[in-house]
């Protein structure tokens, strides 16, 4: 007898499209296309996609829970702003998980990968003068942090993390990129970890993340409060 598989099709459909919507929702903010504060047209994004509007709006109830969206009840829905204190709610418990997160990773990172992520870091460093901050400083500042999440070996880890990253992008696009020379301030505590890493020693490498996450946090607080 041939399973029929009809009844599920459209269930699949359907979750595939909701997923769609919230990851390009997700992109127009964390590119920075929508700004902080700014409110969303949702019946703009429906006409666009063609579709109706039930599903967009599933989509920013999910951004909201993710803290990419705020929703207020007959004012609309707004992107999600950031203050000093939502800032260090955010590193707190992004230091305490990529702190774990590298050290588990530490004995499971292949040396060549460590040496060759070290080197991109060196290499952007060198070339930063022929391009940009903006373009040197999102190509390469997540690589150590991506590839610790890669060989974390830690499911439930990786899935808290995973569920982070549109936050923690965020931030990186419209807050850390307004920091003075960003790339050049980091670039030391990011071959820190690698060196850390490259040795296979997994506390050292837990101490350089955290040393990091923690100073990237108090810069750009001070960035917020001064500018606020």
């Amino acid at each position: 007898m041939t399973k029929n598989t009809t009844d599920a099709l459209p269930a699949i459909s359907l979750e595939t499209l909701g997923n769609q919507i919230v990851d390009a929702l997700s992109q127009e903010i964390i590119s920075g296309r929508l700004t902080p504060g700014q409110r969303v047209d949702l019946s703009y994004y429906a006409v666009q996609w063609n579709i109706s509007i039930t599903p967009v709006r599933d989509a920013a109830r999910k951004l909201e829970a993710l803290g990419l969206m705020e929703i207020f009840p007959r004012r609309g829905v707004f992107v999600a702003t950031l203050n000093a204190r939502d800032v260090k709610e955010l590193f707190d418990v992004r230091i305490a998980l990529e702190s774990a997160t590298v050290r588990l990773a530490t004995p499971n990172i292949p040396r060549e990968e460590a040496e060759q992520t070290r080197a991109l870091y060196l290499q952007a460093g060198e070339t930063l003068h022929q391009q940009s901050v903006e373009q040197s400083l999102p190509a390469v500042d997540l690589l150590i942090h991506k590839l610790a999440l890669q060989y974390c070996d830690n499911a439930r880890l990786s899935k808290m993390m995973q569920e982070m990253w549109s936050q923690i992008e965020w931030c990186q696009n419209t807050v850390a990129s307004q920091l003075q020379e960003p790339f050049l301030t980091t670039l030391p505590e990011h071959i820190a970890i690698c060196d850390a890493v490259i040795a296979g020693d997994a506390e050292a490498a837990s101490r350089a993340m955290y040393r990091h996450l923690t100073l990237t946090s108090e810069r750009i607080q001070r960035l917020l409060i001064h500018s606020g």
